[in-house]
């Protein structure tokens, strides 16, 4: 039988077990009525146990489907039902509220349907604040709004730029949306840029690298010294809190990292060693010869009969199994994170359901190839700053890569996405 949840997401009685960087704001939420949109996901859900179980606020979540805030239910909050996009559902929701998080974003349906929720879902709970007099909207935005870039550091003055990727461009247009409405004075916005954020009930950042690192073996650009500007997610939740309650911050924006950036060899030794073998799951390449692997793994692509070809594309059923395999999985949600929506149709395309990684000896884990997209992501050298929000919010990240993996292998292990040991 399985022993019962110990995760983080339950640690402690009091906030300062998980954030002691909070204490000076101990009290300021207790009573004060939340609305967090976006609950049922991974910051969301993370955010409303840490206010109604250690802040004492009065918390209210907006959700589609009761079966969609399942993990919500243990909590004292109240779930009010509809969606982020309907404008009479946004106003009921936040109708008393003090303080709002909006976290929500689309997840479900075409790339242009889940861009539309963006845009659109952002509009509605800035209308809706701003009507009922919330005193502070807290916007989770992404690092991604700063496009492709450059080696170095990088700061909140930077330049935004599209990205060409259907989540982060209409995250950008989503950010400018609440800027605007905070310099005119419309709302009391304050807009955070989380960077690659990991840790209990993740997903791009923590269950795909460990389902793609149970699939096969993990290539590490350049032998993985491209730099991961990570964050753990009490981290990211600590600095939403401070967002919402510090004075003088209202229409600026924050970067929000770990204490000190790493690199992706690093992040990846450590998912690669919640399974065991980690010098087994990881591959040490250069760029130029993971892109002459991607070269070669898309010559050895057969292409579809055409009878397999059109039950592909005709038969949901047949293509949502193919597509549900560990390694396709695992591949697609990372690359719907980092790349243009072009290119993740052209991948798509390609990785067709016959298709499977190369491996390169007997009883080996396959490769799985990078796109050169993934490789130039993977080899970049960008440092994120978050000195303004050391300055301005408080912050101050408590959870370095190893303390976080610590946790996270906890819960993976519970959640069990770890494969046994190997006898």
């Amino acid at each position: 039988m399985s022993e019962p949840l110990r995760s983080p997401a339950l640690a402690g009685t009091d906030d300062t077990t998980v954030a002691p960087n909070l204490s000076p704001i101990a009290g300021a939420l207790a009573g004060r009525t939340v609305l967090v949109t976006g609950a049922s996901g991974f910051i969301g859900c993370r955010l409303a146990e840490r206010l109604a179980l250690h802040h004492h606020a009065r918390v209210r979540v907006l959700a589609r489907g009761v079966a969609s805030a399942a993990r919500l239910a243990r909590l004292p909050l109240e779930i009010v039902r509809g969606d982020v996009t309907d404008r009479d559902s946004a106003n009921a929701a936040a109708a008393g509220c003090d303080t709002i998080f909006h976290c929500a974003y689309g997840t479900s349906g075409s790339q242009k349907h889940r861009a539309w929720i963006n845009r659109a879902g952002t509009r509605r709970v800035l209308e809706a604040g701003a009507a009922a007099g919330a005193r502070r909207i807290v916007h989770l935005s992404t690092l991604m709004v700063y496009g492709r870039t450059a080696d170095g550091d990088l700061d909140e003055t930077a330049p935004r730029r599209r990205f060409g990727n259907a989540y982060s461009d209409s995250k950008l247009d989503a950010e400018r949306e609440a800027m605007r409405w905070a310099s005119t004075g419309r709302a009391p916005v304050v807009v955070l840029q989380p960077t690659a954020v990991y840790g209990p009930w993740g997903g791009v950042w923590t269950a795909q690298p460990l389902a793609a690192l149970a699939a096969g073996r993990w290539i590490l650009v350049d032998g993985g010294r491209g730099t991961a500007n990570a964050v753990y997610v009490d981290d990211l939740v600590s600095a939403m809190l401070l967002a919402a309650v510090r004075d003088g911050v209202v229409g600026e924006a924050f970067l929000v990292s770990g204490p000190e950036p790493v690199e992706w060899s690093e992040l990846y030794r450590s998912f690669a060693a919640m399974h065991g073998d980690p010098d087994r799951r990881l591959v040490p390449m250069s760029a130029g010869d993971a892109r002459e692997l991607w070269k070669r793994h898309r010559r050895a692509v057969p292409r579809l009969p055409g009878e397999l070809l059109a039950a592909f594309r005709g038969d949901r059923s047949l293509r949502d199994r193919l597509m549900a395999t560990r390694e396709l999985a695992a591949l697609r949600e990372l690359a719907s994170a980092v790349l243009p929506e072009r290119l993740q149709q052209r991948i798509k395309t390609r990785m067709g359901a016959n298709e499977r990684p190369p491996a390169t000896g007997d009883n080996e884990l396959p490769i799985l190839p990078l796109s050169p997209e993934m490789i130039d992501f993977f080899a970049a050298r960008t440092r994120v700053r978050i000195d303004k929000a050391r300055r301005l919010l408080g912050y101050e990240p408590a959870f370095p890569l190893r303390r976080g993996m610590e946790l996270t292998r906890e819960w993976a292990r519970w959640a069990n996405l770890l494969q046994p040991p190997r006898g």
